[in-house]
């Protein structure tokens, strides 16, 4: 009775390497709401329909972000999601890197929302505008300052 079962889509996403190194949990985090808030403007799905967590397969190393329908049997947005990963991702980026809110901070303009507010304390806007740029760089994705 303290649970429930709940089947749909899921995604889920791991970093190795120097990408790997950097992904504290704080970090993980923002990136994770920055690709949530991502793919809800990219692909026009409502956010409430989209959510995600962090999840720790082995405490050596960083958790992976899990990204799910939160649509019961699922609407296959995580599918659109794992389609349009490039665009995701960029937009993801485009969102932190434009927000004027502070980098060691986030507003509900870039990762906050009310149903994340547990974790507003540790969103962080600086955090997921600067990995998610390694990660477009090193994967060869040009930025609109770099064309």
């Amino acid at each position: 009775h303290l649970g429930h079962e709940f089947l749909t889509d899921v995604l889920e996403l791991s970093f190795e390497g120097l990408l790997a190194s950097r992904a504290t949990y704080e970090v993980l985090l923002s990136v994770l709401y920055a690709l949530l808030e991502g793919a809800s403007e990219t692909l026009g799905i409502r956010r409430q329909d989209l959510d995600g967590t962090l999840y720790r397969h082995n405490i050596d190393l960083p958790p992976n972000l899990v990204l799910f329908d939160n649509v019961p049997g699922g609407a296959g947005h995580v599918r659109r999601i794992a389609d349009e990963m490039e665009d995701v991702f960029l937009t993801a980026w485009k969102r932190v890197d434009r927000c004027e809110c502070g980098e060691e901070t986030s507003c509900y303009e870039c990762l906050r929302n009310f149903r994340n507010q547990y974790y507003h304390d540790q969103l962080k806007r600086g955090l997921a505008r600067d990995f998610l740029h390694s990660l477009l760089r090193s994967a060869g994705i040009p930025l609109n300052s770099e064309v």
